[in-house]
């Protein structure tokens, strides 16, 4: 299944959803977010939640991250991501859910 990125409401409104049917992400736990300074905090088997405060890091690790790896299939999903983080840092009550299986 992969991890399901969400940016939700406060109320649990999904306002934007990015999925990983092909598990990029969950592959990239294990060694491309490590060094990140909030993305190592995803894992795949839980949930990891980010807040408008940490727009601004998340958007820096996404970067890096991108900056770092030539696989496209993460380049491609963390560009998809891209816009969530930037909705969330102009959001107030909005939620980044990472979600594992």
């Amino acid at each position: 299944m992969g991890i399901a990125v969400r940016l939700q409401r406060e109320s649990g409104e999904v306002l934007a959803e990015v999925g990983d049917p092909n598990m990029v992400l969950s592959r990239a736990t294990q060694h491309a977010f490590s060094s990140t300074r909030l993305l190592k905090y995803i894992v795949p088997w839980g949930a990891a939640m980010f807040n408008q405060a940490q727009a601004g890091d998340l958007e820096s690790d996404i970067a890096a991250v991108k900056r770092a790896n030539p696989n496209p299939q993460l380049f491609d999903i963390l560009s998809e991501i891209e816009p969530l983080v930037a909705r969330l840092a102009s959001e107030t009550q909005a939620y980044l859910w990472f979600v594992g299986d």
